[in-house]
C-alpha cells in the first residue's frame, strides 16, 4: 500500500503587507482536496500542491485563484491642496479583476488624455495576483483653472466606480 500525503498552501503576495484594512492568513491544509468557500479577493493568488510519499523529490504544483469582482477605489488623499506653477500628482488605487477600463475625469465630464497639460499613469502592481492598480494623474504647471474635482473611474465587466479628488490652491 503506497500513502501519499498531499498538501496546499497559499503563496504571499509581495504587497500584502501594505494592506491597511484586512489581514491574509496563509495556512497549509492536508488532504486530497482544497475546499474554498466565501471565497473574495483576498483568496485570489498562487497556491501550491505539494504530493509527498516519503520518497524525494516530493512533487508541487502551483494553481493561480482569480475571483472575479467588480472594481474597488481607494483614495489616500481626497483633498490636495498645491501652489501655482507646479506640479501635482493625483493618486487612485483601483483592485479589480477581470482588469478595469480605467480614465481621469475632470469637471464639467471631460475625458483627460495624456498631453502637455496632464500625463495619465498606470502602475501595475508587483503582486503575482495583479488585481491591483495606482492610476495617477500628472498635472503639471498649476494654473488657477485647474483647481477643482478631479475623477478617476473604473469599469469592468461586473461593475463601475469612482472616487473624486478635489484639488486646491495653497
Amino acid at each position: 500500500m503506497c500513502r501519499i500525503s498531499i498538501s496546499f498552501n497559499k503563496t504571499a503576495d509581495a504587497d500584502d503587507n501594505q494592506l491597511l484594512f484586512f489581514s491574509v492568513t496563509v495556512p497549509s491544509v492536508e488532504g486530497e482536496f482544497l475546499k474554498l468557500t466565501r471565497t473574495s479577493r483576498l483568496s485570489m493568488g498562487a497556491y501550491l500542491c505539494i504530493a509527498s510519499n516519503g520518497v524525494r523529490p516530493s512533487v508541487s504544483k502551483r494553481i493561480m485563484l482569480n475571483v472575479l469582482f467588480a472594481p474597488m477605489i481607494l483614495i489616500p488623499s481626497q483633498l490636495i491642496g498645491a501652489n501655482l506653477g507646479e506640479d501635482v500628482t493625483l493618486v487612485c488605487n483601483l483592485e479589480s479583476y477581470p482588469r478595469s477600463v480605467t480614465y481621469w475625469v475632470i469637471t464639467g465630464g471631460i475625458v483627460i488624455i495624456t498631453n502637455n497639460k496632464y500625463k495619465v499613469i498606470i502602475e501595475p502592481s508587483d503582486s503575482p495576483s495583479s488585481y491591483k492598480v495606482k492610476l495617477k494623474l500628472l498635472i503639471r504647471d498649476l494654473r488657477p483653472q485647474d483647481f477643482g474635482s478631479y475623477t478617476c473611474v473604473a469599469k469592468n465587466s461586473l461593475g463601475e466606480t469612482e472616487g473624486t479628488i478635489s484639488l486646491y490652491g495653497e
